[in-house]
């Protein structure tokens, strides 16, 4: 989290919503463009904060240990030059974000990559792939999210993809592809893709509220998209979503959650389903 004082400097912090407490991380000097990311090492047992700068040098990448005595930001060495562009998601010890591989001769030239970085041993490795809008925790695996809009026999259509890395050092990937209807998903703004339920389903958001303001539950294995209508925000305000956050520890059931007297919900008929392809596939690089 980042807090901006008087306009200009800005602190990072690490916070806990659900007890409320947080932590200061020590200064740094601004970038044109930075991202800071949370990684944890299950085996040592420790949380890290990793901060990639752009455009930046071989001294301006740090990662600082959190809880120890005295936290400092040490220098990192990243082998490949790239601009991260995506928020990320930590899965069994490997942070993993997107970002554009930055090619120094032919400064036109981009391709996307995922960035590996094994929290334990702060190493980085990489992944070649076609653009990505998210990641995303996918039974403990890592997958990635795409949507278009398209069109079929005169109707409007939404195509979702949904990749998952089956095999880490083979970079073999199942792939999911729906295709829904108009009235299915009734066009609203779908901009993100906010993470996995623990039935398994993807959630999918608006990144602006209007007059009505909706989240999707994605099914890849039912091949179902469920529809959830949240009222009492106000239009045109910045909405950030996040997934299985619950505010009282008592609350454990999902049915009892999703019953709220704001939040209403529509669930496709089966009839209107539309196909759902499973594939495997293998790139190398």
């Amino acid at each position: 989290m980042r807090i901006s004082v008087n306009d200009e400097d800005v602190v990072r912090a690490i916070c806990n919503p659900i007890t409320g407490k947080y932590t200061v991380l020590p200064k740094l000097r601004r970038y044109v463009k930075s991202y800071s990311y949370l990684g944890f090492d299950p085996i040592d047992k420790q949380f890290k904060v990793l901060f990639m700068a752009y455009p930046s040098g071989p001294d301006d990448h740090k990662i600082l240990t959190l809880g120890t005595r005295r936290m400092r930001w040490r220098k990192i060495h990243c082998p490949l030059t790239h601009d991260p562009f995506s928020e990320g998601i930590c899965i069994n010890g490997v942070l993993y974000y997107l970002a554009i591989q930055i090619d120094e001769p032919l400064v036109n030239k981009r391709s996307f990559v995922i960035v590996c970085f094994d929290v334990r041993f702060e190493k980085f490795t990489f992944i070649d792939v076609d653009c990505f809008y998210h990641l995303i925790n996918y039974k403990g695996k890592l997958g990635g999210i795409d949507w278009k809009y398209g069109n079929a026999n005169g109707s409007r259509t939404f195509e979702l993809s949904m990749w998952v890395l089956e095999d880490v050092e083979k970079h073999e990937w199942s792939k999911y592809d729906c295709t829904f209807l108009e009235h299915e998903v009734m066009f609203y703004n779908i901009s993100l893709a906010v993470g996995m339920t623990a039935t398994c389903e993807i959630v999918l958001s608006e990144k602006f509220a209007s007059k009505s303001f909706y989240v999707f539950y994605f099914n890849p294995e039912r091949e179902t998209l469920q529809r959830v209508e949240i009222q009492g925000l106000e239009d045109h305000c910045r909405v950030y979503t996040i997934t299985d956050h619950v505010e009282d520890l008592n609350v454990n059931d999902a049915k009892q959650l999703k019953s709220g007297p704001f939040i209403t919900t529509k669930k496709p008929k089966a009839q209107q389903r539309r196909s759902c392809l499973n594939k495997l596939y293998t790139i190398r690089v």
